[in-house]
């Protein structure tokens, strides 16, 4: 059986019982107000597909690719539903549907530059300037730090890791990263249905880390967490995969980072592969509540609303992509809030096309408000 007809006996539950909760949360659906858009449908046209009663026209397609996998589905459903989406991209590609445009090149920019943005792999080293982070070599570090694709080679993201990595280094925390030799994890390649590149991918990834003899993996990227974490589970690899709002929220509790608190009105944004799908909504908030007034969203943890960035929408489906990150920003403006912070780099950049709020990297805002208390202290020093 294919990927989506292993899925056949939940399509049929879903058909059977029609209940439409999965509505009510999700972004698209509540955007286009589209049937075929919100997952009760999407599981029909699938059933539908594997039954032989319809074929694969642009409609087919639409449904299949019109979605951000950002999970909410399956808050309100017992069925694997953003698993049923992943495997139904999978299976109109195997069935002669050529990748949406904007996602055919991607296998071949991570075959050749390791990553899905046609950037050199020396741009990974952009980041780490002037750290003096040594290079993960085997048997030397316990503690890999995975920067991930998106914010190593963007420019105006790579501070978030330079601000992640001396955060660690204020902390103590001994770790070493993989420069421009690291892989990129493969989480895009999945989430467009590329699943036989993707696995290709993951098992060389494997190798590598067993090579290192790391211990733990620190990631920087949500989308990194979700994936690399399944990854080494499935392979049995025996290395611990954290976010790194974990790593620096233990660290916040242990007193190891000397903070004091603002009185800005602060709120948080969850990602949706951190969040919803990894199951981190605490952590990032001990992060927040140390140095500022955290004011939460209504729909927040679970309930938080996709900023629209995820799965390709932001590139295949522009439009549609930007009208969720706009209803997004516009609940966190209702909380009075200055600041929306979140700790996904597609979160970070999706956000920001949208005016009228800061936005904020967690863990800049956190080493902002770390340096901020260490000058005042010093100053202080120096008056006595």
């Amino acid at each position: 059986m294919s990927g989506l007809e292993e899925f056949k006996d939940e399509l049929e539950t879903c058909f059977g019982t029609s209940c439409g909760f999965c509505e009510k949360g999700c972004p698209v659906y509540q955007s286009m107000k589209v049937k075929t858009l919100c997952m009760k449908g999407r599981n029909r046209t699938m059933l539908g597909l594997i039954q032989g009663k319809f074929e694969i026209t642009p409609a087919v397609v639409q449904a299949a690719f019109e979605c951000t996998l950002c999970g909410n589905c399956d808050r309100w459903c017992s069925l694997k539903n953003t698993e049923h989406t992943r495997a139904f991209r999978e299976y109109l590609l195997k069935h002669g549907v050529e990748p949406i445009k904007e996602h055919a090149s991607i296998a071949t920019s991570i075959r050749n530059y390791g990553n899905p943005w046609f950037q050199p792999r020396s741009a990974r080293n952009r980041w780490s300037k002037g750290l003096n982070i040594p290079k993960a070599a085997p048997g030397q570090q316990e503690v890999l730090f995975f920067a991930g694709c998106t914010s190593a080679v963007t420019k105006n993201l790579n501070r978030s890791l330079a601000a992640s990595a001396k955060l660690l280094q204020k902390a103590g925390v001994k770790f070493g990263t993989m420069g421009q030799d690291e892989p990129c994890c493969g989480s895009t390649l999945q989430r467009v249905g590329q699943t036989e590149a993707f696995e290709e991918l993951e098992k060389e990834n494997i190798k590598k880390f067993k090579a290192l003899g790391i211990k733990k993996i620190v990631t920087a990227c949500p989308g990194c967490y979700t994936t690399l974490k399944k990854s080494v589970e499935k392979a049995g690899a025996g290395i611990e995969v954290t976010h790194i709002a974990q790593e620096i929220a233990q660290q916040v509790k242990d007193g190891n980072l000397k903070l004091k608190k603002s009185s800005e009105r602060v709120t948080y944004h969850d990602p949706c592969h951190l969040g919803r799908l990894g199951g981190v909504f605490e952590e990032p908030r001990v992060i927040v509540s140390a140095v500022a007034n955290l004011v939460e969203m209504p729909n927040n943890r679970y309930e938080s609303r996709c900023c629209g960035a995820g799965a390709g929408l932001q590139s295949a489906f522009p439009k549609l992509s930007h009208d969720l990150a706009a209803k997004r920003v516009a609940e966190a403006k209702a909380t009075g809030a200055t600041t929306i912070v979140t700790c996904c780099p597609f979160c970070e950049t999706q956000l920001r096309t949208v005016p009228g709020v800061k936005v904020a990297d967690l863990l800049e805002f956190l080493l902002d408000a770390s340096e901020l208390n260490d000058r005042n202290n010093s100053q202080k020093g120096r008056a006595n």
